[in-house]
């Protein structure tokens, strides 16, 4: 049995769109991130949550020993709202919960002994549902979701027997974007991808060379930074565009490719600080010590006996600043205040408009209208007459 997948379901985005990425990926070592460990610790901790229908706040301050964290009070908060997303889901539907679930997925990729493991899967008469936990700041949207929709085929694929589905729901649980996307499709929708996930598996495995570069498939590629696909695009709009004079499709491609270019350039940066740290040479360039950080107290309180000693006044040993309004809404949550003050609250607080920004014509939010309607003038037709009649007089 092998300890992760090859063809993962999180990673369908990038081996679906780019077989050659596989390969070329294959030797470079994933080092991970202190994002990424301790989005590993918590969900573990949200698993346990859920199998032992715990709450997270009892288990602050407690050690995880795969990654050596400790588990904060901000984090149990965030494990929290995905464990009670969870349990409505599960509450609403009258389903049955099957926390970290492992699913076989060989017969969609081919890989022998392969599983993808589902952070929830919530099996309802006629409804099947997988809920993802994301704990990075990144929205992550729900429909279309291959990661999701690869654990829901393979879901499917191993209860059909006893369940007569109707549909698929994909549900992700990012908790500090305070959001809960989801999306549902039919069964046969869900089985027509699994064939989508077969015929790019096979591709995998025959054309182990072909490179598609694309945004999303280039995002988590290890191996971005060497890839020639990548580097041969990027020079070609390199050389050939230039912004104040390209036209409109030469625009549009590198602007769809802006994500991934970006992307690459700051591999490029990590790899060469990777080797330079490792005492590998890179022609042109050198490790210099970076600046330093911003002065603190060593012992804060040791500080503080100081100053009192010396008879500093408080209102000059102190700094005091008034709460932000996403500090007192958890205060509402947490029932400090009232219904009744927090809505005297709200309407105390002011929220800036958001600065235009580009966005691809499949994002979901409305199209900003910059340019000024004819409602919005005054008509000064009479006024210029006047005008005219007062100068020729």
């Amino acid at each position: 049995m092998t300890a992760h997948a090859v063809l993962s379901p999180s990673s369908a985005v990038r081996w679906m769109t780019c077989p050659g990425s596989v390969t070329l990926s294959k030797d470079i070592v994933d080092t991970g991130s202190s994002a990424a460990n301790e989005g590993t610790m918590m969900h573990a901790f949200s698993a346990t949550c859920l199998e032992t229908g715990t709450d997270a706040v009892g288990y602050i301050g407690q050690l995880d020993k795969d990654t050596g964290l400790i588990l904060q009070a901000n984090q149990a908060r965030d494990i929290q709202f995905y464990v009670d997303a969870v349990r409505d889901i599960v509450k609403s539907t009258g389903g049955e919960l099957f926390v970290e679930q492992r699913l076989p997925i060989t017969w969609m990729t081919g890989e022998a002994d392969a599983y993808g493991t589902a952070d929830a899967v919530i099996i309802a008469w006629d409804e099947l549902i997988v809920v993802d936990a994301k704990f990075g700041f990144k929205l992550v949207d729900a429909e279309s979701n291959s990661q999701l929709m690869m654990y829901a085929a393979a879901a499917y694929d191993s209860v059909k027997i006893a369940y007569d589905f109707n549909a698929a729901r994909l549900v992700i649980v990012p908790p500090r974007l305070n959001a809960k996307p989801e999306w549902s499709l039919s069964i046969d929708n869900l089985m027509a991808f699994a064939a989508e996930v077969q015929m790019a598996a096979e591709n995998v495995w025959g054309s182990p060379d072909v490179l598609v570069p694309s945004a999303k498939g280039c995002h988590w590629c290890r191996a971005k930074a060497t890839c020639s696909a990548i580097k041969a695009q990027v020079l070609e709009d390199f050389d050939n565009v230039v912004p104040e004079t390209a036209d409109e499709d030469d625009l549009a491609r590198v602007m769809a490719n802006a994500d991934m270019i970006e992307n690459w350039v700051k591999s490029i940066r990590a790899e060469v600080e990777r080797r330079l740290l490792a005492g590998e040479p890179v022609e042109g360039y050198k490790l210099v010590q970076g600046k330093r950080g911003n002065r603190q107290w060593g012992n804060d309180k040791d500080a503080e006996a100081m100053l009192k000693s010396m008879k500093v006044k408080h209102d000059q040993m102190y700094d005091y600043k008034l709460v932000s309004p996403t500090t007192v809404e958890k205060l509402a949550k947490a029932e400090v205040i009232g219904p009744r003050q927090w809505a005297k609250v709200i309407e105390l607080i002011t929220q800036s408009e958001g600065q235009p920004s580009v966005a691809p014509l499949s994002d979901k939010r409305p199209v900003l209208v910059t340019s000024a309607a004819v409602s919005d003038f005054d008509d000064v037709t009479t006024l210029n007459t006047n005008l005219r009649e007062l100068y020729e007089n």
